[in-house]
């Protein structure tokens, strides 16, 4: 992926592959935390996308708080995330920890 993030065609085919991998019906979220530009201070508000990968999240309940089921087990939903530069490769994968 280019330094600056996804083109559509570039986004459009990563999202193909997941659909012809059986993913297609996963829900799309972003992982706010991994965007930061230091043009933020500036007004810059609308950041790149770096990478997008499935990743199994944590489900939150009606407060905000970790969710669980009826065995007390927690809620986990995997789902096609969006990441910022913070949190993917050059390869626009979702890495752990880029630093």
């Amino acid at each position: 992926m280019s330094v600056r993030g996804f083109t559509v065609n570039q986004l459009h085919k990563r999202l193909g592959k997941l659909i012809e991998q059986g993913e297609g019906r996963r829900y799309v979220a972003v992982d706010k935390e991994s965007f930061s530009d230091n043009r933020e201070s500036d007004g810059v508000c609308i950041l790149d996308v770096h990478g997008m990968g499935i990743l199994a999240c944590g489900v939150a309940d009606d407060d905000g708080g970790t969710k669980f089921d009826s065995k007390g087990v927690e809620v986990v939903r995997r789902m096609c995330v969006l990441v910022g530069s913070d949190r993917a490769n050059d390869r626009g994968e979702i890495v752990e920890n880029r630093f």
